[in-house]
């Protein structure tokens, strides 16, 4: 073979390569980050964010070793968190303090900063505010309005100087239709929340003073959708609360759109480049944190400490069968809730219940509280029977269109789109629209779901976690496979 063929091939061989390298899957386990080269006056900002953890400690590990691993090679690398670091995990929700795993995780892995998500308020005021001065970093929401009276240290927004380079970081939660993110209203109570919309452009003045314009957003992947085409000066949206998964983040009207599921499972690695002072370029690819093989050391340690507790790791009952769905671990807590009561139905809300099954075999208290981590009291009201179905057709609305779980009836609920009719078929006796009837329920829906009722309630002092526990050491064994009640 002649030079000129040689040197042919050699040049084909290094195309091929580039490009195999090239279209790798973004998300592989263990990925090496890699330095950027750069010229004269550029520089290249690193940030690496995940969104809505949910008291998922059991991967601070990994994702403390995938941390180690890109300051490697980006020693400035910003570790931010869109928000929702607490609730689904009673190791962390149930501790004294809580959700002091968490921050504790947190501080040691080095995050930056957090948005505040509609879960930083589960616990209450007080209860975040001890997060915030525990935390090694700021949390941001602009879009809420603290009384004067009351001690909340969350900031609009945080101005961060890196390599010379100036990145305002803005931080926003959603705001339902009642005004309120979804949080109980009894932990909101004097604060003032407002549309992301209406708030963000009152920072646009920002954009002039700094190099890079980020919004930190706990709205959801469509809002933060709706924002990029009413905020073009926006650069970058690391987003959550909706728990998507944008595994190839790209632009919309020039904003460059992330989020990275939940449950610390991925992050996003964003780059920003800069020259001269000027945003030129901007990427962003997910990193599979679940799948990594690495562990730190001294993370690991912290999370077996804090997972080494007898009380949670109690076997209470015992599952003869598996819980397939949601809709059959619903009936087992609106059984307990029925049974703590003594009420003729029981209703449980679907956003209430956070697993989606449940194995055969040993249910323990940790299962319990990592099924509902909210710990909503049981309630109770005198309806009649026309004011049941009101409540079942407002309860059906307030969900989206997916009907509570109930005890003590089987239920069908009929839309057609215009008209939405209930027919109730209790367990004992025969339904009346002029009866009346003992209702149970959480304290999150009798403060969320528009009702009528013939008293003003009684709460029982006891959580619905309390009143299942009680209810599955009572009855040792349960199997609810197959159970439907509502349709």
């Amino acid at each position: 073979m002649n030079k000129k063929k040689l040197l042919l091939v050699l040049a084909l061989v290094a195309i091929v390569l580039y490009l195999a390298n090239r279209n790798k899957p973004q998300d592989q386990a263990d990925k090496e980050p890699t330095a950027e080269s750069t010229t004269s006056g550029a520089v290249e900002i690193a940030i690496l964010s995940v969104n809505d953890i949910h008291s998922n400690i059991d991967l601070f590990p990994q994702f403390a070793a995938t941390v180690d691993s890109i300051k490697k090679v980006c020693p400035h690398l910003l570790v931010f968190s869109a928000g929702d670091n607490r609730t689904g995990n009673p190791v962390n929700d149930q501790y004294d303090p809580t959700n002091y795993p968490v921050i504790a995780l947190m501080n040691a892995t080095g995050f930056d900063v957090s948005a505040v998500g509609n879960h930083e308020w589960d616990a209450g005021v007080a209860a975040l505010q001890n997060d915030i001065e525990r935390a090694d970093f700021p949390f941001l929401c602009a879009n809420v309005r603290v009384p004067e009276n009351t001690k909340l240290d969350v900031k609009p927004y945080e101005i961060m100087e890196v390599q010379g380079v100036r990145i305002a970081v803005v931080g926003m939660i959603e705001v339902r239709a009642d005004g309120f993110p979804g949080a109980h209203p009894n932990n909101l109570k004097g604060l003032v929340f407002r549309k992301s919309e209406k708030v963000l452009p009152e920072y646009q003045y920002l954009k002039n003073q700094t190099d890079a314009f980020v919004l930190l957003s706990h709205c959801g992947y469509e809002d933060d959708r709706e924002l990029a085409q009413k905020c073009p000066w926006v650069d970058v949206i690391i987003g959550g609360h909706s728990h998507t998964l944008i595994d190839r983040p790209s632009e919309l009207n020039g904003v460059l759109i992330t989020q990275s599921g939940s449950h610390l499972e991925y992050a996003t690695l964003l780059r920003l480049k800069f020259n001269e002072g000027k945003l030129v370029d901007k990427s962003a690819e997910v990193l599979n944190v679940k799948g990594s093989k690495r562990s730190q050391p001294q993370v690991k340690k912290m999370v077996d400490e804090f997972n080494d507790s007898p009380a949670l790791n109690e076997a209470i009952a015992t599952a003869r069968t598996k819980f397939q769905t949601r809709d059959e671990i619903g009936c087992l807590f609106t059984d307990a809730m029925r049974e703590l009561s003594g009420a003729d139905f029981a209703f449980q809300n679907t956003g209430g219940l956070r697993v989606n099954y449940l194995n055969k075999g040993p249910i323990t208290v940790k299962d319990v509280y990592t099924i509902d981590p909210f710990g909503n009291e049981v309630v109770m009201f005198e309806m009649t029977g026309a004011q049941l179905k009101k409540f079942i057709v407002n309860s059906y609305k307030k969900n989206g269109g997916y009907p509570s779980y109930v005890s003590g009836m089987t239920c069908a609920i009929v839309d057609d789109g215009q008209n939405i009719s209930v027919f109730v078929t209790p367990d004992k006796g025969q339904f009346s629209t002029g009866a009346t009837y003992k209702v149970a329920m959480n304290s999150y829906m009798a403060s969320t779901v528009r009702m009528e009722s013939l008293d003003e309630g009684q709460s029982l002092y006891k959580t619905t976690e309390e009143a299942v526990i009680e209810f599955l050491k009572k009855h040792k064994t349960v199997d609810y496979q197959g159970v439907v009640r509502i349709k």
